[in-house]
């Protein structure tokens, strides 16, 4: 498990309730689950989309996009199919990449797969540095960088990013907090 990058929220968090613990983790799981709900480890669990039963609550959702992320020298005058033939895909392992996948060959999108892998600063480093191609979410996305492109994926395809609590845990001063930061980030 690595600490994953919600910084907006997190300094709202620590600006306006100084007192409040907040643990935000990334798991690499591609099959996550309400297990840290149900063993009372966690108050709100984050995650892609779910199927729920009567005990927990999706509270709130919000939508991101797909970007390829490819180096700029590889964009040299070439169409998208010619540098996704061209150019090594590394993915990035997260819960949606099945989904993604699927979407990809969906779309007749062919990527050189070589590989996955979970650390997104790894990944991204591999990426500017010229050597692979990536398909991330856009909020994952770092700012402009001059030696790499952000190009649209030939059919949208999106992810849905839900946070999922106890009811009860919703009742909470701290659980409200949370929730309006993941809001306004």
């Amino acid at each position: 498990m690595q600490e994953t990058n919600l910084k907006p929220a997190m300094e709202y968090l620590a600006q306006r309730y100084p007192d409040l613990q907040l643990s935000v983790r990334h798991d690499d799981d591609l099959q996550p689950s309400l297990e840290a709900l149900r063993r009372g480890t966690a108050d709100i669990l984050i995650q892609p989309s779910t199927i729920l039963d009567e005990r927990y609550v999706e509270h709130h959702h919000w939508c991101d996009d797909y970007r390829l992320i490819v180096p700029s020298a590889s964009q040299a005058g070439r169409t998208l199919i010619e540098i996704a033939q061209t150019v090594p895909y590394v993915a990035w392992r997260h819960a949606g990449i099945d989904r993604l996948h699927s979407q990809l060959f969906t779309d007749q999108l062919r990527l050189r797969h070589r590989g996955e892998l979970s650390c997104l600063e790894t990944l991204l480093e591999l990426v500017i540095d010229g050597h692979y191609l990536s398909v991330l979410p856009s909020a994952l996305l770092p700012d402009l960088d001059p030696r790499v492109q952000y190009l649209p994926l030939p059919a949208p395809v999106a992810r849905r990013i839900s946070v999922i609590a106890r009811p009860i845990s919703l009742l909470s001063n701290a659980a409200i907090a949370v929730l309006e930061a993941l809001k306004l980030a």
